[in-house]
């Protein structure tokens, strides 16, 4: 079997999405994580932890984009505010800068699958990517983030679409590789009070978050509508999430998808 035969054998992926830059939301997004990672270096910061900070800050992006597709403000100001806010935090150990970045992009994966943006079904590599992910989050006691796969897959498949997982087991699958880990693990996810303060704002702005919403943008596959259902979901997983980090711990790995959620929700709160 040729290379280019095997490649057309494997299922489309729900996960990837490509950074187009001649979209100008997407040039901000990569300067973003490019001048986050400088300015904290410039503060002294390693540069594990420094990569984290303009990972966390891309991460808020791309979260804004999955749960408000039609209005780039919200991820462009998602953006900043993660940026700052992590730059005005404490240093911490380049082990749980690390532990950061797997639960932002956890979130990140787990709204992307779930609101379908890429407009593909989550396929079995993408769903065990999530299971993982699940399990390496309960591993480094991020507990809140670990059990967003299997919520997002779970609300996922009983979506009367064909872009739900095939695997009805994956959801369920991904909420015990979430519980498990968390067992035997004696690691405890860090608490930040600008973090925390971005969860409550964006707790408190569920009213604006839960009323349903149309949606325009269409798919990355361009066939269709992103499904406005689905979208609402993932504003429910997402301040799920947020609530459960800020009773398990975990609020500063929580910090791109508080802003994510606090922006979608100030933009709607100001669109009123």
């Amino acid at each position: 079997m040729t290379s280019s035969s095997a490649s057309s054998d494997l299922a489309p992926a729900a996960l990837p999405r490509p950074i187009d830059l001649t979209y100008p939301s997407n040039r901000w997004a990569v300067a973003g994580l490019l001048g986050g990672v400088m300015l904290s270096r410039l503060r002294g910061r390693s540069w594990v932890g420094s990569v984290s900070t303009g990972l966390g800050g891309f991460a808020a992006w791309a979260i804004a984009r999955e749960l408000d597709p039609d209005h780039t403000q919200s991820a462009n100001v998602a953006l900043p505010l993660a940026l700052a806010t992590s730059l005005l935090s404490d240093d911490q150990s380049d082990a749980a800068a690390m532990g950061d970045i797997l639960a932002a992009f956890t979130a990140l994966s787990s709204t992307r699958v779930l609101s379908a943006t890429v407009g593909q079904a989550a396929s079995a590599s993408d769903q065990a990517a999530l299971g993982a992910a699940a399990a390496m989050c309960a591993g480094a006691g991020q507990r809140a983030a670990a059990l967003l796969p299997g919520a997002a897959l779970t609300l996922s498949s009983r979506q009367a679409d064909d872009l739900a997982p095939r695997n009805d087991w994956s959801g369920p699958a991904a909420l015990l590789a979430a519980v498990l880990p968390t067992v035997g693990s004696t690691r405890a996810a860090s608490r930040q009070p600008l973090s925390s303060a971005a969860i409550a704002g964006a707790l408190l702005l569920a009213p604006q978050l839960l009323q349903p919403e149309a949606v325009e943008t269409e798919t990355d596959q361009g066939d269709r509508t992103i499904s406005a259902e689905r979208v609402a979901q993932s504003r429910q997983v997402a301040l799920g999430g947020l609530a459960l980090a800020a009773v398990l711990g975990g609020t500063r790995s929580a910090l791109p998808l508080a802003v994510a959620t606090l922006s979608t929700g100030l933009r709607r709160r100001l669109a009123r």
